[in-house]
C-alpha cells in the first residue's frame, strides 16, 4: 500500500473515531435522562469487541478525542465525570479491553476545615485489570463507597 493512501486511511480512521465519540458525547444526555441505569450500560457494552493491532495508540486516541470533546464545555458537550465514564467505557470496551465502569458516593468534605458534611457527591470511574483507570487523584477516587459497578462478576 502507498505511503499517500496509508496517510488517507489513518485520516479518515481518526475522523471516524471522532465523530463516533462527538455523537455519542451528543445524544448521551438524553439517555441518561430516559434509560435505566443497567439498561444503559447493556445499550453502551458492545456486543463484540476485538483486539485491536495498535492497541496502545487507539486507547490514547479515545482518551484525547473524548477530552477535547468534552472540554469545550458547551452546551451539552459539558465535562462529568459520568459522561467521561460512559464515553470512555463504550470505546474502550469495543477496542477489546475489559474495562469495567463504577459509581460511587462520600460526604461532600469541607477542605479548610477538614469536616465531613451530611450532602453527599457522586463520582463515576473506570477499572481495568482491578486498578483505577485514566484517573488524575486516584487517593480522592478512593473515597468513594462504590454504590454500583458494571459489569459484576454475576453479569
Amino acid at each position: 500500500m502507498s505511503n499517500r493512501l496509508q496517510i488517507h486511511i489513518n485520516f479518515l480512521e481518526k475522523l471516524c473515531l471522532l465523530t463516533s465519540i462527538f455523537l455519542l458525547a451528543t445524544f448521551l444526555p438524553a439517555l441518561i435522562r430516559f434509560l435505566s441505569l443497567p439498561r444503559l450500560m447493556q445499550l453502551l457494552t458492545p456486543k463484540h469487541n476485538k483486539i485491536h493491532k495498535n492497541l496502545e495508540l487507539q486507547k490514547l486516541r479515545i482518551v484525547k478525542f473524548t477530552d477535547y470533546i468534552l472540554n469545550r464545555n458547551f452546551l451539552i458537550w459539558k465535562k462529568t465525570c459520568l459522561k467521561r465514564s460512559l464515553i470512555l467505557y463504550h470505546f474502550l470496551r469495543k477496542l477489546g479491553l475489559n474495562i469495567q465502569i463504577c459509581f460511587g458516593v462520600r460526604y461532600k468534605k469541607d477542605y479548610t476545615n477538614d469536616v465531613a458534611e451530611k450532602d453527599i457527591e457522586g463520582h463515576a470511574w473506570l477499572l481495568w485489570n482491578d486498578e483505577i483507570f485514566l484517573e488524575k487523584d486516584i487517593k480522592a477516587v478512593k473515597s468513594y463507597l462504590t454504590t454500583y459497578s458494571f459489569p459484576n462478576d454475576s453479569q
